[in-house]
């Protein structure tokens, strides 16, 4: 274990590792690069530069890490330990923790024993037993009537009011208190049933009620009417939970362990757990956790993501394919991108193709086949192209241009692709007064809006919410809860694209900036081919996607 209180803080020690697994390793103004031909070898540089210096400074020392990833603190002890320094809040919550809550302090049982006799003025000497009431001289009462005394009160009683015949005392009065003796001043009650009335048959000692009535002045019994029965005393012993502490059965949690957080698996606190160590994942990468999550989900029903932009060169094909690679990779495929372009668009462009030449005319030809009874999911692949890689199918639109796809025909073509998958993304054109443009709107779960760092793309998405939220009520409904997607037309652009996000978050739900990737410009997209930092802000669009479905 490292020694916090010897740690050398001075001078400021950080690293940093980059994408191309370069990095640095900073102590003061002084600075060592390293460079690798892998992430893992980048990293195992750095752990080894932070090691020698702390070796070198004779003291543990600690180190602000910084990847593409996550931000990490490390403690490097001059034996070469590492150690990750848990975040500051942690101490706050311990702190929290500890602190009694106010409804405990306050709880007190129903039933207590006695305090100890030195709290009450206690005689100088026990009295002596009454000679003239023997121990079964109390007679039983009636319930209906106050004991009265068997013998004339002694003069040298110290309260007047008090009848000198010992009077059996309720068990609800736990306030009197009694005077310490050989026995038990509380004695644990039975399990037999007991009665309100004094058991003729037990003897009730009379040199323990004498002092108990002339070192406290006692209230007079109740009457046996106002008493509460005994079963209801019996529970509210301590420990046992009262009527009022009862809940409803219906909103008991659940008594299964919740599911536990796995280690690190990312970064740099990923490669410490694969050289032995148990450090916890970052709050990146927890946050990365629960998009996969969201990205994962299966729905009970058929979904239907549209796609939509009026301005051409907005992002819309390459959203198209990146989304469903994610939710086809981490779902499990059933999904189908389809490219609903009026007359020709280029999602087959810029995905593989498959063993045919088929387009979405071939499909509406033989949609009667398809939706027959006894048709079969592979009866679909002559019509489809598999993307082997990234797990769904494209249906492409026409190649040559010449037809326009009615709104009947949009209803034909979803009815056959929501039979054979849980998931539809469609791509569009950009003409907002198709009659298959408006029909999209319609069919649509979830609306996605893409643009690009470029200013004429930003007001051609603005536009399109608009004419969304024109088509109906549905469409107002769409357009509010819309995910936004800005992409980085130029690896220079990220201030420009943060700002875009700025502009339409207050008018959608939700908004996601992609970096500038050179893999997205031209060719067939392959989601391995993305940079880290692409493929996560893509996870990330999707998952924001998927929370509104």
């Amino acid at each position: 274990m490292i020694d916090k209180a010897s740690i050398q803080d001075f001078p400021p020690m950080t690293a940093s590792l980059l994408a191309d697994n370069s990095g640095v390793f900073r102590v003061g103004t002084a600075e060592q690069y390293l460079t690798a031909t892998d992430e893992g070898t980048a990293r195992r540089q750095l752990v080894e530069l932070m090691q020698a210096e702390a070796r070198k400074s004779g003291r543990p020392i600690r180190v602000t890490v910084t990847d593409p990833t996550s931000v990490t603190v490390l403690l490097v002890g001059v034996d070469g330990e590492l150690q990750e320094e848990p975040q500051s809040a942690a101490p706050a919550r311990t702190a929290q923790r500890t602190t009694p809550p106010p409804a405990t302090a306050q709880r007190v049982p129903l039933i207590q024993a006695p305090p100890p006799a030195p709290s009450q003025p206690a005689p100088a000497r026990p009295a002596p037993a009454q000679p003239q009431t023997p121990p079964r001289a109390a007679p039983a009462q009636p319930s209906t009537a106050a004991p009265v005394p068997a013998q004339p009160t002694p003069p040298v009683s110290a309260n007047p009011q008090a009848p000198t015949t010992p009077q059996p005392v309720p068990p609800q009065h736990p306030t009197v208190q009694q005077p310490a003796f050989d026995t038990p001043p509380f004695q644990p009650i039975s399990n037999q049933p007991v009665s309100n009335q004094p058991n003729a048959q037990q003897p009730v000692p009379a040199q323990r009620a004498v002092p108990a009535q002339r070192s406290v002045q006692a209230p007079p019994p109740a009457p046996a009417q106002q008493q509460p029965p005994f079963a209801a005393q019996q529970q509210q012993i301590p420990g046992q939970p009262t009527a009022t502490d009862r809940r409803d059965l219906r909103d008991a949690p659940s008594f299964l362990a919740p599911p536990t957080i796995g280690p690190a698996q990312h970064g740099l606190a990923g490669l410490l757990n694969k050289l032995g160590f148990s450090v916890p994942p970052s709050a990146s990468e927890r946050a990365e956790r629960d998009d996969v999550h969201a990205v994962s989900r299966h729905f009970p029903r058929r979904r239907t993501i549209s796609v939509a932009n009026q301005k051409g060169g907005a992002n819309k094909t390459p959203t198209v394919v990146n989304l469903s690679s994610v939710f086809a990779r981490y779902g499990g495929g059933g999904v189908a991108a389809w490219d609903n372009n009026e007359t020709m668009g280029t999602l087959g462009w810029r995905t593989e193709q498959g063993g045919h030449d088929s387009t979405v005319l071939d499909l509406l030809a033989a949609a009667g086949d398809l939706l027959s009874p006894g048709a079969e999911r592979a009866d679909l692949s002559r019509f489809v192209h598999h993307q082997p890689g990234d797990k769904y199918e494209v249906l492409r639109s026409a190649a040559d241009g010449e037809h326009v796809v009615t709104a009947d025909e949009v209803d034909l073509v979803h009815r056959v692709l929501a039979k054979y998958y849980r998931l539809i993304v469609m791509d569009s054109g950009n003409s907002a007064g198709a009659p298959n443009w408006r029909r999209m709107v319609e069919l649509t779960d979830q609306l996605v809006i893409p643009t690009t760092t470029v200013e004429d793309k930003k007001e051609g998405a603005r536009l399109t919410l608009t004419a969304v939220s024109r088509v109906s009520e549905r469409g107002a409904e769409l357009a509010r809860n819309a995910v936004v997607i800005v992409s980085e037309a130029e690896a220079k652009d990220t201030s420009i694209a943060n700002a875009y996000a700025e502009d339409f978050r207050p008018y959608v739900r939700d908004v996601v900036v992609v970096p500038f990737d050179p893999a997205l410009k031209n060719g067939v997209i392959r989601h391995d081919t993305l940079r880290s930092s692409t493929q996560r802000a893509w996870l990330a669009a999707a998952a924001a996607v998927s929370r509104g479905l």
